[in-house]
């Protein structure tokens, strides 16, 4: 009920604000719902499947969006219910013992059956400075960095400022995004700057370059990603990007490379730092013909060798919580707790994707073949000897289903079959997932 008036409320203060202020304002929204399935992520069927390896679940994700113009300045709102979980019964189920959001325990404390909450994903004002041809973005917003393999956060956005400068062909921006907020009343926080520049050389083909620095004040979020020690103090990291889109021939291409410095201060003990060296480079083409699309991605990303405790020469990535080419191995395995899961891209991953999609009325079928190997050797998943490693990290198949029902409503249906290499395991990992997507 308290997310229906909050829906209300924006929804009738949208109303006044434009007939009061004469605003162009539009109002739309999504509905999605989500069931999943997944089996064997730890690649070994001689364990029981438990919620870190299989997970059956459906949710719901609903969205409002209001968008708002005046002149030539323009604000957005959107609040988002993100993929709530399923399993609110008008009576407790269970005996509330389970590791599930929703328990009896909620109904008998508080008569609230689960933890479900509106959060913004949206909120920034974009205007011109007068006199001047600079713009100005503030606010949560969405961002991403070149093709959006080093920084993305394009599922609940980041704070940030952009002042950006439109020149004919060519925009410059520069970037303040606060990453991560500690104490509110001390300077400890972790920021990134970034200095862009976007170059479109003729109608089909634009070049930039990135440079982004993370002034990690407290050492807290490289540690969140598992870079750095138990005594780091704070830590800097510089990543250089160079992206490309353009068109050649019939075939479009996207390329980026990012090449990466820096360091966690006092990161294994009181006089070490651990310095950062990673790189990536990542080529994705695709090629219309009518009815049929043919893509290919090849992408390698460093690896953390074991020999060099004072350095991470892997790659470094800040990604969000959506899958960003591989359903399971990217999406949803985690290889024993190992560097493999989301937001990691291709760190310490070198993947060739071959795949085609076909168009028919209503409904698009596609595939994609990746094979996957360790750019870096890790353990033999396969061996009881510590010893043995390998670079096989197997080769992941996924069905894609794209079908639209009607003008507004689809439902969207993805197959993923992963055999294990050596670094993985043994046994073969599946998932299943269908979103039913209604737009208004």
């Amino acid at each position: 009920m308290k997310k229906l008036l909050v829906i209300l409320v924006v929804l009738a203060l949208t109303v006044i604000s434009s007939l009061v202020f004469a605003a162009d304002v539009t109002v739309n929204g999504s509905l999605d719902i989500r069931s999943r399935s997944f089996k064997n992520l730890d690649f070994s069927d001689d364990t029981a499947d438990t919620s870190s390896t299989a997970a059956k679940d459906t949710q719901s994700r609903e969205r409002i969006e209001v968008n708002a113009k005046v002149g030539d300045t323009k604000g957005k709102i959107t609040i988002e219910n993100d993929w709530d979980s399923w399993g609110r019964f008008e009576q407790p189920m269970g005996d509330g013992t389970t590791s599930t959001s929703y328990k009896a325990a909620d109904y008998a404390t508080t008569g609230n059956p689960g933890k479900a909450s509106l959060e913004v994903r949206e909120a920034w004002i974009d205007f011109r400075l007068p006199g001047l041809p600079v713009g100005v973005k503030a606010g949560h917003q969405l961002l991403q960095l070149g093709q959006g393999w080093f920084f993305r956060s394009m599922k609940y956005g980041a704070d940030a400022w952009m002042a950006y400068s439109p020149m004919g062909d060519n925009t410059l921006a520069f970037v303040d995004v606060k990453v991560v907020e500690n104490n509110t009343s001390q300077a400890d926080d972790a920021d990134a700057y970034v200095i862009l520049d976007s170059y479109k050389l003729n109608d089909n083909n634009t070049v930039g370059i990135d440079v982004t620095m993370v002034n990690d004040r407290r050492g807290l979020l490289l540690k969140a990603l598992s870079l750095g020690g138990a005594t780091s103090t704070k830590g800097s990291l510089t990543n250089v990007g160079l992206n490309y889109t353009g068109k050649v021939g019939p075939v479009n291409l996207k390329a980026e490379v990012d090449i990466q410095s820096g360091k966690v201060t006092n990161g294994l003990d009181a006089t070490t730092d651990i310095k950062f060296s990673g790189n990536q480079i990542v080529l994705q083409a695709s090629m219309p013909m009518d009815a049929l699309t043919i893509n290919a991605t090849l992408a390698r990303g460093s690896g953390d060798k074991a020999d060099t405790a004072d350095k991470n020469e892997g790659i470094v990535a800040l990604l969000d919580a959506d899958p960003h080419y591989t359903f399971l191995y990217e999406y949803k395995t985690k290889a024993g707790g190992s560097q493999y899961n989301l937001g990691k891209g291709f760190d310490n991953t070198t993947a060739l994707g071959i795949g085609a999609a076909y168009a028919l009325k209503s409904v698009t079928v596609g595939a994609d073949v990746w094979m996957l190997k360790a750019t870096e050797k890790v353990d033999d998943k396969t061996s009881s000897n510590p010893a043995v490693t390998t670079n096989d990290l197997g080769t992941e198949i996924d069905v894609k289903v794209n079908w639209t029902l009607a003008e507004n409503l689809t439902w969207n249906w993805t197959l993923g079959y992963l055999v294990p290499g050596n670094g993985l395991g043994k046994d073969t990992a599946s998932g299943v997932q269908g979103v039913l997507s209604m737009k208004f």
